[in-house]
C-alpha cells in the first residue's frame, strides 16, 4: 500500500510540480504546495474518493490545481508583516507656488466674505469652520436647539453665497476677469 503510493507520487511528481509551479510563479512555495498535494492525494485515496470517472493523472492534476488555488487565496489574504524600520516617515508635500497662491487667494476671499456678514453669521462660521464643532455642540454652547442652529447655518451660507457673488462680479453683473486676462 505504501510502496504503491510512493510509486504513484513519483510517476506524477513532474505533473504536480509543473502545475503548481506555473500557477505560483516558480517560487520557493512550490515544494510546500507539492507536499500538500501528496497529503491530500493520500487522504483522498484512502477515503475512496477516486471513482475512476477520469484518469488517475487527471485526478492528480485537479488536486494539484486546487491546492495551488487555495495557496494563492491564502497568500492574497495574508498581508506581509512590515518592520517599523521598513516604513517610511510620512512627508508633508510642499505645495507648488501656484497651489500656495490659490490657497492664499481663497483665504483672502473667505476673510472678505466673512467680514461682510453679520456678527451672528461670523460667530457661527467661526464655530463651524475654525472650532470644528458639531451642530449639537454649538446648540449647547448657544443654549438653543440643534434645529435652530441648522437653520441659522443654512441662512448664513445663503448670505455668504450672495456676498461671494457680489465680490466676484462687476457692477454690470459680469464675472471679474482673471489676472492673466488683465495683464494681456
Amino acid at each position: 500500500d505504501t510502496v504503491a503510493f510512493e510509486r504513484l507520487v513519483e510517476r506524477h511528481q513532474a505533473l504536480v510540480i509543473g502545475t503548481v509551479g506555473r500557477m505560483l510563479g516558480n517560487n520557493s512555495e512550490v515544494e510546500d504546495v507539492a507536499q500538500q498535494v501528496r497529503s491530500k492525494l493520500l487522504i483522498s485515496l484512502r477515503a475512496g474518493s477516486f471513482r475512476g470517472a477520469s484518469s488517475l493523472r487527471t485526478y492528480v492534476w485537479r488536486i494539484a490545481k486546487h491546492a495551488a488555488i487555495d495557496h494563492l487565496r491564502k497568500r492574497k489574504s495574508r498581508r506581509p508583516a512590515l518592520s517599523i524600520d521598513d516604513v517610511a516617515e510620512p512627508t508633508e508635500p510642499s505645495p507648488s507656488p501656484e497651489a500656495a497662491l490659490l490657497h492664499q487667494e481663497r483665504r483672502e476671499m473667505f476673510a472678505l466674505v466673512l467680514g461682510r456678514l453679520g456678527e451672528g453669521c461670523q460667530k457661527l462660521f467661526h464655530l463651524i469652520v475654525f472650532d470644528e464643532l458639531s451642530y449639537q455642540e454649538i446648540a449647547r454652547r448657544l443654549q438653543t436647539s440643534e434645529g435652530a442652529i441648522k437653520v441659522r447655518a443654512l441662512r448664513c451660507r445663503e448670505q455668504a453665497v450672495l456676498q461671494y457673488k457680489s465680490v466676484t462680479s462687476n457692477p454690470d453683473g459680469r464675472p471679474l476677469q482673471t489676472r492673466d486676462k488683465e495683464t494681456e
